[in-house]
């Protein structure tokens, strides 16, 4: 599958940083030519960078993503973990979804259900996305994020700062198995923080390509949360680490 054989490429190359498309080709028991594909799509979605000599990765510190180029990474494994989240939501209940790509994926999950739920979001598109669905939808005040389409600022704060729900949905675009998760900002990491409390629980929902990045500002460790939800790429031995700290869905 070309999801996992990229996954797998990508995880290689965090390791070692000598790795060749030839060696790639022996471990993956695929061509080089596939490889050489393989490494120009991930290239095109800034995942990598190919030198004359060298496989890098795009960059292990990151910034901010455009929310353009975050809903084409992933989006089968995104869609897979919105689906393991939804055993998590009963009818009538209040959640809050995080904005990000993968609580989108949930969004449009819940807009097809039979049961009615109360949802609360800082993501414009999310709420866009549940404008005609049966769900009462609350979006939290503050300022539109150019290009990302999250709201932050003093208003959202305050918000959060005065309301409970019976579940929490958070995202992240940066985690390491010893230091926790991260947000490229302070303002986002305290927005995070504070709906991870709002929630009677909290659940990380995050696919594999976010394993090996660091950010600015830390949000949490993996234990605050009761839950992680995420896809089936992420390494044997990487799973099992991240399985001592909370429970891994």
């Amino acid at each position: 599958m070309k999801s996992k054989r990229q996954q797998y490429i990508i995880n290689r190359v965090a390791e070692d940083s000598n790795m060749t498309i030839e060696l790639l080709a022996c471990e993956l028991n695929v061509s080089e030519m596939t490889v050489r594909r393989d490494l120009k799509e991930l290239e095109s979605k800034e995942q990598i960078i190919r030198t004359s000599n060298s496989i890098l990765l795009k960059d292990s510190f990151l910034n901010e993503v455009p929310f353009v180029k975050k809903q084409l990474v992933n989006i089968e494994e995104k869609r897979l973990i919105a689906k393991k989240a939804m055993q998590f939501i009963k009818p009538y209940e209040t959640i809050l979804l995080d904005a990000g790509t993968t609580t989108l994926e949930i969004c449009k999950l819940l807009k097809n259900e039979d049961f009615t739920v109360r949802i609360i979001t800082n993501d414009i598109k999310a709420a866009a996305e549940l404008i005609d669905s049966h769900h009462e939808v609350i979006i939290l005040g503050g300022t539109v994020q150019q290009n990302i389409g999250s709201m932050y600022g003093a208003q959202t704060i305050d918000v959060l700062n005065n309301i409970r729900v019976n579940v929490s949905f958070v995202g992240t675009q940066a985690m390491t198995l010893d230091d926790g998760i991260f947000a490229p900002t302070i303002e986002k990491a305290k927005v995070k923080r504070l709906m991870m409390k709002c929630g009677q629980a909290a659940y990380l929902v995050v696919d594999s390509s976010k394993m090996k990045h660091t950010s600015f500002a830390k949000i949490s460790d993996f234990s605050d949360f009761n839950a992680i939800i995420t896809d089936d790429l992420i390494d044997k031995n990487e799973l099992e680490k991240l399985a001592s700290h909370t429970t891994i869905i």
